[in-house]
C-alpha cells in the first residue's frame, strides 16, 4: 500500500500561496534554423507560479557550486527547467540549478537556485 501525498501537495501549495507571491517565469525554447536567412525562430513563453525566496549559502547548495548573489527559491511543483529566468525585485536571475522535492513521484515543491 503506498502513501496518497496528493493532500500533502495541495498544503505545500497553499503555504507557498499565504507566505511567498507570485513570479513570472519565462522559458526560450530555440527553434528550426533557417539556413535561408542563417537564423533560428526562438518561442518565449511565460508562466506564473508561487514561490520564497532565500539568500543561499553553502549549506543549501545540495553539492552546486554557489557564487556570490545566488539565491534559493522554493516554489510550487513543476516543471521547470535549467535556463528559466525569473524576475525579483527588477533583476533579471536564471535557474542554474533544479533539487524537486518529489516522493513516490509527487513533486510537493522545487528548490530552485537562482543566479543573475
Amino acid at each position: 500500500m503506498s502513501y496518497n501525498y496528493a493532500p500533502l501537495q495541495a498544503s505545500a501549495t497553499e503555504m507557498l500561496k499565504k507566505f511567498g507571491r507570485q513570479y513570472t517565469f519565462t522559458r526560450t525554447t530555440k527553434g528550426a534554423y533557417s539556413a535561408a536567412t542563417g537564423t533560428t525562430t526562438d518561442t518565449t513563453a511565460s508562466y506564473k507560479k508561487y514561490a520564497c525566496v532565500f539568500d543561499l549559502t553553502e549549506q543549501d547548495s545540495g553539492g552546486f557550486t554557489v557564487v556570490a548573489g545566488d539565491r534559493r527559491m522554493l516554489a510550487e511543483g513543476h516543471t521547470y527547467e535549467v535556463g528559466d529566468t525569473v524576475s525579483l525585485d527588477s533583476e533579471t536571475f536564471r535557474v542554474v540549478a533544479i533539487n524537486p522535492n518529489k516522493p513516490a513521484g509527487t513533486t510537493l515543491a522545487v528548490n530552485l537556485q537562482l543566479r543573475k
